[in-house]
């Protein structure tokens, strides 16, 4: 990906906190017919022995990428944040020069890494128990897969198998206005409140300690 330093984001826990809060994945790999691509949500698990971190989901049995998924050491999955189109008229600096082009924010981090297919019931209905749970955590009353009966349940088990990435490397890219003055940063902040309000908030945190 390409990176301009003032936008490259190295703090793992940062990417971390992306890939939780936005889960839905594009996977990419390359087969006998080309390049495929799949989106799917993933769950971020780390060993806590081994300090390793792992990407999890489930796909269909019959989804056409799986071969490619089977012990395959070049597997890449992004993850991408909300975005936003930046209008020039969000910068109080155009007013003086005009000298200023629409842009887009957004933050986006890339992992590659070594996939497996694993064809275990139980390992699936772990898989599904924990991305579950995270996603359902800030309800009022969670639902979980239990509350589903278990005949229904093993049934669509049975059709769905298990996909791990052992992370070997990421790549993040952070954009959102740190190149800009603070009068301008500030005009976006206020300029997306009313329009995007969660890509407002991700360039107030972006810039928070900038003068």
């Amino acid at each position: 990906m390409y990176i301009p330093k003032k936008y490259a984001e190295t703090d793992w826990e940062k990417q971390a906190d992306l890939i939780v809060n936005y889960p839905l994945g594009t996977v990419v790999t390359s087969g006998d017919q080309g390049l495929i691509a799949n989106h799917i949500p993933f769950y971020l698990y780390t060993d806590s022995e081994t300090g390793k971190s792992y990407l999890r989901a489930h796909v269909a049995k019959v989804n056409h990428q799986v071969p490619s998924l089977k012990e395959n050491d070049n597997v890449m999955v992004i993850f991408q944040s909300a975005d936003s189109y930046i209008s020039p008229s969000h910068y109080p600096g155009k007013q003086e020069t005009h000298k200023y082009v629409p842009t887009w924010d957004f933050a986006a981090v890339h992992v590659y890494g070594k996939s497996r297919i694993i064809d275990d019931g139980k390992w699936v209905r772990s898989q599904l128990d924990s991305f579950t749970a995270q996603n359902e955590t800030k309800r009022a009353v969670p639902w979980k897969v239990s509350d589903a009966p278990e005949s229904y349940t093993s049934v669509l088990i049975k059709a769905i198998t298990g996909l791990e990435i052992e992370i070997d490397r990421t790549e993040c890219k952070f954009k959102f206005e740190q190149e800009k003055s603070r009068k301008d940063i500030d005009g976006v902040i206020e300029g997306l409140e009313k329009e995007n309000p969660v890509v407002s908030e991700m360039v107030r945190e972006a810039n928070k300690v900038k003068s």
